[in-house]
């Protein structure tokens, strides 16, 4: 608890941002251990490498993917960073299970390998790609601070841009011989309807899948989407849909309610929702 409040609370306002970055950047170790696995982290990236060096790195999702997650298990990690949630899915699938790790910054990528590899893995599939709904070459706009901010769309800022390969992930499951899909881990900063649009035949034929999504309006409307068609397209999915709250609580999300759902995530602010297969 020490470690979240000094991080969240004291190095992460405004005012400290840029010299608590610098620090943690002279800071960060090359790996770290959870339970059984090593993650190298990357040390240009103080938001997701520091959270994870400290211990507070989402944890109510972290919570959330070990509950669910058994032996045997076919997962998508789409966003895949590091490699943090393919290790935690890889450990709980075990060698019957297969994890699809999706990350197109090659930075990543490159601390995602190292990840597999250091802990022998045998079972992820990582794959330096971005998710879309569609097979294309498009610019990926990188964040200096967030390597999980990354954007496959152009933003406020001036941001530096690397060209990507983009895929439907419905192709790529058939060229992996894989039949139905468990479990979707997926946050792409609003690029999520898109990703999600690619995997149509996947979702539809997998009755038993389990969807964790990122849920950030602006970034959605960013991305040129719009949330309540996104909230809508997961229902005709027939997923029943759940906040999960930071508490790591799920709370059962009617449709007469979604207005006030987007409305209190304004700006900046996400949350995390769960789809269930009714």
């Amino acid at each position: 608890m020490f470690a979240e409040f000094i991080y969240c609370y004291i190095l992460r306002p405004w005012p400290l941002r840029e010299i608590t970055n610098f620090i943690l950047k002279k800071i960060i170790p090359e790996k770290i251990k959870t339970n059984s696995s090593i993650i190298y982290l990357n040390p240009n990236d103080p938001v997701i490498s520091g959270a994870l060096f400290f211990g507070v790195y989402e944890k109510s999702e972290t919570k959330f993917l070990k509950d669910i997650c058994f032996k045997g298990m076919k997962v998508i990690d789409i966003g895949a960073n590091v490699g943090y949630y393919s290790a935690l899915t890889s450990e709980a699938v075990g060698p019957e299970g297969i994890v699809l790790a999706i990350e197109p910054d090659p930075e990543s990528f490159k601390y995602l390998l190292k990840t597999i590899n250091a802990s022998k893995f045998k079972n992820i599939r990582p794959f330096l790609k971005a998710a879309s709904d569609h097979d294309n070459i498009l610019p990926l706009f990188i964040s200096k601070e967030n390597r999980g901010d990354n954007r496959l769309y152009q933003t406020n800022q001036k941001r530096d841009y690397i060209n990507v390969k983009t895929i439907r992930l419905d192709e790529l499951i058939i060229e992996n011989e894989i039949d139905q899909i468990d479990l979707i881990k997926i946050d792409v900063q609003g690029y999520e309807p898109k990703a999600i649009r690619g995997m149509e035949k996947i979702i539809t034929a997998s009755k038993r899948i389990i969807l964790l999504t990122e849920f950030w309006p602006k970034g959605i409307i960013d991305a040129g989407e719009n949330p309540y068609d996104f909230l809508e397209m997961l229902r005709n999915f027939d997923f029943l849909l759940y906040e999960l709250n930071k508490k790591g609580k799920l709370v059962l999300l009617r449709r007469e309610n979604d207005a006030k759902l987007i409305y209190k995530y304004q700006g900046r602010k996400y949350t995390n929702l769960v789809g269930k297969k009714i």
